[in-house]
């Protein structure tokens, strides 16, 4: 294909059809831009690993980037990085999205739904999960990032 040729915006996947995850792979569509490291042009919702590999990347930089900005952090030198280590401010963060994560996510909901059914009215109280696993002495905190967003606020006010 020449330089000045324009692609070809509709037609078979061209992703790894032997580790595609999805039935009747290759999957007629839109084509995507070319695959910076292979080349291939994958349509939306490709099952490939690579393809899947860059949907993981990119929803947990979205999930990281909106957690950033809801806390007010900026990275080393006011840049907007997207990890985690280069953030400044007085807390380590790291930001953990996706099926990996259900499992906290569903014991959290659990728990807030209890406390929701046996709070007080007018308690406007947020509500804070501590998970304390046998094998630690230590407890882990759970609370939802409005809500820290809005006690972290007032405690950096006050510094």
């Amino acid at each position: 294909m020449m330089m000045n040729e324009p692609l070809e915006r509709k037609g078979e996947c061209q992703g790894n059809q032997e580790k595609c995850n999805l039935t009747g792979c290759p999957k007629f569509g839109t084509l995507g831009k070319p695959n910076y490291k292979d080349g291939k042009r994958r349509i939306k919702g490709c099952g490939d690993p690579v393809a899947r590999g860059k949907r993981n990347r990119s929803k947990g930089d979205s999930k990281a980037r909106k957690a950033r900005k809801k806390l007010g952090i900026t990275a080393s030198g006011g840049v907007n990085s997207r990890h985690e280590e280069h953030w400044g401010g007085a807390l380590r963060i790291e930001v953990k999205a996706g099926a990996q994560i259900q499992p906290i996510a569903t014991r959290f909901l659990a728990a807030e739904a209890q406390s929701n059914a046996g709070k007080s009215m007018g308690d406007i109280r947020p509500f804070v999960m501590i998970a304390m696993p046998d094998e630690m002495s230590d407890g882990i905190v759970l609370i939802r990032l409005e809500e820290f967003a809005q006690m972290w606020a007032l405690f950096t006010d006050n510094q």
